[in-house]
């Protein structure tokens, strides 16, 4: 799927021709810095569900476009141009890329599996280990209880 979109992109792309090329390049890049913005932030919301991570960072990049075209042009006498508003668009299609490809939970970055948190130790099972059963005053936490049993050994 990545490269279907990836193919879909360079050929889409150098088949566009702007008024100027460095405008071209100016929307794209604002396009990528507004859409990793909106992309991340929608990614922490959502604890990490990839689709709307995609919608954070080419709606947020769609919507700056608009109203960069509605909002600053018009008032000052610009005509509207709907390259610029695809070409920002279009910077946010390549930052939700680059945001599924960095944040995703892949089986080869994560060790086969989600990431779940969980420490992972070595155990030494050739050394017994006395871990208490009750603790009448404890804090509950399996973490300080290990600790303290190392520690108290």
């Amino acid at each position: 799927m990545k490269l279907i979109i990836s193919l879909f992109l360079l050929f889409f792309l150098s088949n566009l021709v702007a008024q100027n090329p460095r405008d071209a390049a100016k929307h794209i890049g604002a396009g990528v810095v507004i859409g990793v913005a909106g992309g991340y932030a929608a990614d922490k919301i959502t604890n990490g569900q990839r689709v709307w991570k995609w919608v954070g960072a080419v709606g947020s990049s769609f919507a700056v476009g608009m109203a960069k075209e509605t909002l600053y042009d018009k008032p000052r006498g610009n005509e509207w141009e709907a390259k610029d508003v695809l070409y920002t668009t279009l910077g946010g299609v390549l930052s939700g890329m680059a945001l599924d490809i960095l944040t995703s939970n892949s089986r080869i970055r994560s060790g086969n599996g989600k990431k779940c948190g969980c420490l992972v130790a070595k155990l030494d099972l050739d050394q017994e280990l006395d871990l208490p059963t009750f603790v009448e005053n404890g804090t509950g936490d399996i973490t300080s209880e290990l600790q303290a049993t190392y520690f108290l050994k």
